[in-house]
C-alpha cells in the first residue's frame, strides 16, 4: 500500500544492529522504545515480531551511541523530552482556534527556550512555532479558567511541566492521565486556612476526604482535541 511504513523483523533488528534480545527487551521496560512499535504479525511460522525499520534502527544507533555516557533510566528521560520537542505547532494555525488564549500561552511557553521559526516557503515568511507541550498547556489552564485564580493557574502550570517532563505525550490517552485542581482547608489551634494544590495523576485516583476536586482535565482527551482540530485546519 502506498505510504505503508516498512517494516523490519525483530530477528533482523538484532543482527543488524548486533544487540541481544536481553538489550532489546530491556530498553522496551525503561521506555526506551515505544510499546506501540512492537508490531505483532502472522507468518508463514507463527507470530512474529516487526518494527518500523527507519525509527527503531535510527532509535537503537541512538541508544548504543548515548548509553557509555548516561544510566538507562537518565537516557530514557532525555530521549523523550527529544521526541516532544519535536512536536511543533505553528501560531498561526493555533490562532485560529477558537479555545486560544494569548496571555496563557506567554505564561505556557515561559520558561520554554523560543522554538527556531521554520523556513520560509519560497516567497513567504518564517512562521512562528511552539511545542505541542505548550499548546496542550494551554488548552489545559483554558478549561481551568473559570475556577481557578491567578496563582492556582500558575500552580497548574508548574505542576504539568513537572509531569510532561520526561513523558511522551501519547501515554496520556494511555495511562489516562488527569490535571486536578484540588483546595483543602486546614485547622488547627482554632486557626484555619485554605490552600490550593495541583496534581496530575493516572485515573482512577482518590483524595483524602478534606479535599476538595475544584476542576479536573482529561490530558488525553485535551490532546486529542486539539490535534483533531489542527487536523480539520490543516485539511
Amino acid at each position: 500500500m502506498a505510504g505503508e511504513e516498512k517494516l523490519i523483523s525483530k530477528k533482523e533488528v538484532l543482527e543488524r544492529m548486533g544487540i541481544s534480545y536481553g538489550q532489546l527487551y530491556r530498553w522496551r521496560r525503561k521506555g526506551l522504545i515505544p510499546e506501540d512499535w512492537f508490531i505483532r504479525r502472522s507468518t508463514f511460522t507463527g507470530q512474529e515480531t516487526f518494527f518500523p525499520e527507519e525509527k527503531i534502527l535510527e532509535r537503537i544507533a541512538h541508544v548504543k551511541s548515548l548509553k557509555e555516557e548516561h544510566a538507562l533510566d537518565e537516557l530514557a528521560g532525555l530521549i523523550k523530552r527529544k521526541a516532544n520537542a519535536k512536536l511543533e505547532v505553528t501560531l498561526d494555525r493555533l490562532r485560529k482556534l477558537d479555545w486560544w488564549d494569548e496571555r496563557l500561552c506567554e505564561m505556557c511557553r515561559h520558561p520554554e527556550p523560543p522554538v527556531p521559526p521554520e523556513p520560509p516557503s519560497p516567497g513567504g515568511k518564517r512562521k512562528e512555532t511552539i511545542s505541542l507541550n505548550a499548546a496542550l498547556c494551554v488548552a489545559a489552564l483554558r478549561r481551568l479558567r473559570d475556577q481557578a485564580g491567578a496563582e492556582e493557574e500558575d500552580l497548574a502550570k508548574r505542576t504539568l511541566e513537572a509531569a510532561l517532563a520526561g513523558e511522551p505525550l501519547e501515554a496520556l490517552r494511555e495511562r489516562k492521565v488527569t490535571l486536578y485542581l484540588l483546595r483543602k482547608r486546614l485547622r488547627a489551634a482554632g486557626i484555619q486556612a485554605d490552600i490550593s494544590l495541583a496534581a496530575v495523576a493516572s485515573s482512577p485516583v482518590t483524595f483524602d476526604p478534606e479535599t476538595e476536586v475544584v476542576q479536573s482535565v482529561d490530558l488525553g482527551a485535551v490532546l486529542e482535541r486539539i490535534q483533531l482540530e489542527l487536523g480539520k485546519e490543516e485539511a
